[in-house]
């Protein structure tokens, strides 16, 4: 009862959905077994055969309760030997008493060490962990000492995750146990024991699986805001493509109304000044909602400007755009100076995209206008800012 009251009560207020998925009760239960080398510290050296030693065996259902604890529902036999063979010559036997425990049922409680200090991770394959319990204990035909007794123990385990469901592992415990009828004054029996075995972890049921599958997904999707933000700036990328292939358009019709264009000096010159003032005015076909603006001499990106940068992301993962980063200056300060500042801004935001939200380097590149080009009043702070063009491929 006391197990049950523990298991409900971990499984329902220790986990964390920060590290460690919040799982159901029928969740991540274990079917395991070993085999085991026990020896009473009472009769005989650790490896005195059929006086000290013998062999054993358990089986237990695990759960898990979260990333650091499990709980343990044991049923143990330490003595096969002579728990099926000849009573006149038992294992334990000191002055004529039989010791031998039949078998033991209880509770252990497993505390995993490394994910405690080190952290959740569902990749870790090696474990190491603290097993403390409590049980009964179940004896054959000692009349002196009682049928039933009570049993405590500890012990210390490692265990490999071979697969998602496979776990081998081995222990070192001990116990003692104590009569049921005077428990405070016949402690006796002290038991060392080093366990093989095996585990088999059923993993989270269908339905925890579909419940954390679509928490994943919605997860995955951008918030409200950033999606407002995304859309707005494709439209502003839809809106200077067709500015661009409006510019582009006139420069055809241009040299569709001069059949003799190698002839004449003076079209082909003016032709040319229309194809450099697009090259050069270029940045002016793209809008500035999405521009990350700076204080004066600031080349650190500002708190309030990271949703931009989050957006462009977002874009650049929906789609095969390629995108040129240039930074911007006001009027302050000197010509080489704000050169190298806006550079500093651009390469910035270059690392931010490339390094936080994963985006391919080769995909952006990065210049400086200085104070070069400007919007309006050559010291408005939109002067001071860096700003995204989509290139053309």
């Amino acid at each position: 009862m006391l197990a049950s009251a523990l298991l409900l009560a971990c499984n329902a207020n220790a986990q964390s959905d920060n590290e460690y998925p919040r799982y159901g009760f029928w969740s991540n239960w274990s079917l395991g077994g070993s085999v085991l080398y026990s020896w009473e510290y009472e009769h005989g050296g650790i490896f005195d055969w059929r006086e000290g030693s013998n062999i054993g065996a358990n089986i237990f259902f695990e759960k898990e309760l979260n990333h650091v604890w499990a709980l343990r529902l044991v049923a143990e036999t330490p003595g096969l030997w002579k728990a099926f063979g000849n009573i006149d010559n038992p294992a334990y036997d000191r002055d004529g008493m039989f010791y031998d425990r039949y078998g033991k049922a209880g509770v252990d409680f497993k505390f995993d060490y490394v994910n405690a200090c080190r952290g959740y991770n569902p990749d870790r394959r090696w474990s190491t962990y603290l097993l403390l319990g409590t049980g009964l204990g179940f004896h054959r035909d000692d009349i002196n000492l009682g049928d039933v007794s009570m049993f405590m123990e500890a012990g210390l385990g490692f265990g490999y995750k071979m697969c998602e469901h496979s776990t081998i592992f081995a222990e070192v415990r001990t116990d003692i146990c104590a009569d049921i009828p005077n428990p405070i004054h016949q402690w006796h029996d002290m038991t060392g024991m080093v366990a093989l075995g095996y585990m088999y972890n059923f993993g989270p049921t269908a339905v925890d699986q579909e419940r954390l599958a679509q928490k994943n997904a919605a997860a995955s999707e951008p918030d409200p805001e950033t999606k407002a933000e995304i859309a707005q700036l494709e439209n502003e990328l839809k809106d200077s493509k067709q500015k661009q292939a409006d510019l582009m358009n006139k420069v055809r019709q241009l040299e569709k109304q001069q059949p003799q264009v190698n002839q004449n000096n003076d079209v082909v010159d003016s032709l040319q000044r229309i194809i450099d003032s697009y090259e050069k005015d270029k940045d002016n076909f793209y809008a500035m909602p999405f521009s990350i603006l700076y204080g004066v001499d600031q080349d650190e990106v500002p708190a309030n400007q990271m949703n931009k940068i989050k957006a462009i992301a977002q874009i650049m993962k929906d789609s095969d755009y390629d995108f040129e980063i240039i930074g911007y200056c006001d009027n302050s300060g000197s010509k080489e100076y704000n050169q190298a500042l806006s550079e500093r801004r651009a390469e910035k935001v270059k690392k931010i995209l490339v390094n936080k939200y994963g985006i391919d380097e080769n995909r952006l590149s990065t210049s400086g206008k200085g104070k070069d080009l400007a919007f309006g009043d050559i010291k408005n702070a939109v002067n001071r800012r860096v700003s995204f063009y989509r290139k053309n491929k």
